[in-house]
């Protein structure tokens, strides 16, 4: 009797151990930068300078592919089924150089990964950038430093720091993926009029 018992107890864990094996996890909903056409509807003077925008710098924590929030002060946790296409600086390098050049602010905009000859150089540095629920609602924040340097001399000329909170729709991966990408339209329209004011060409 003993055998018997035994012998099905084991069925059992094998069974077990099987559909272990061959359960399928739900796929990876991946998430890019995508920005709105209509962003910035001010018309800009065209300026003669050629100006070059260097990634984003932050910390490890905040330059992953993982989509965080806070729930708590001192706490950051991720969501497990959805992810960026790839990491923040490089996505938003690509969302400020295609941007700024669509807007033709500048004879030529060029990134880090091209050598060229420019006028200016564009640094920032990602302070913040997560999704913030407290009180049943939800709010994305940005706060990103800007640098703009002279390439001449290499003497910085200003910096300024964009700050945004702007709620989402919906308390999951998806709201704060979409408030985070009106976020970045808010932050290229005023870049944008930052840059028209402290860059002077011809």
């Amino acid at each position: 009797m003993n055998k018997i018992k035994y012998l099905i107890y084991n069925i059992i864990l094998i069974s077990v151990f099987i559909g272990c094996g061959t359960q399928t996890l739900p796929p990876y909903k991946v998430y890019d930068f995508q920005i709105d056409k209509n962003c910035c509807n001010t018309t800009y003077k065209k300026q003669h300078l050629n100006i070059k925008i260097i990634e984003p710098i932050t910390t490890k924590a905040l330059n992953t592919t993982s989509l965080y929030y806070s729930n708590n002060k001192y706490r950051l946790q991720t969501y497990k089924l959805s992810k960026w296409s790839d990491y923040p600086s490089k996505m938003m390098l690509g969302v400020l150089s295609s941007k700024l050049d669509e807007l033709e602010l500048y004879d030529n905009i060029t990134t880090s990964n091209i050598y060229s000859q420019t006028d200016y150089t564009l640094q920032s540095e990602f302070i913040d950038f997560k999704q913030i629920i407290k009180n049943n609602v939800a709010y994305v924040h940005m706060k990103i430093k800007f640098y703009l340097v002279n390439t001449h001399n290499n003497k910085k000329i200003t910096s300024k720091i964009f700050e945004y909170k702007t709620k989402c729709t919906q308390i999951n991966a998806y709201g704060s993926v979409v408030a985070l990408n009106k976020t970045i339209s808010y932050l290229i329209n005023d870049l944008a009029l930052w840059l028209q004011t402290n860059t002077k060409g011809n």
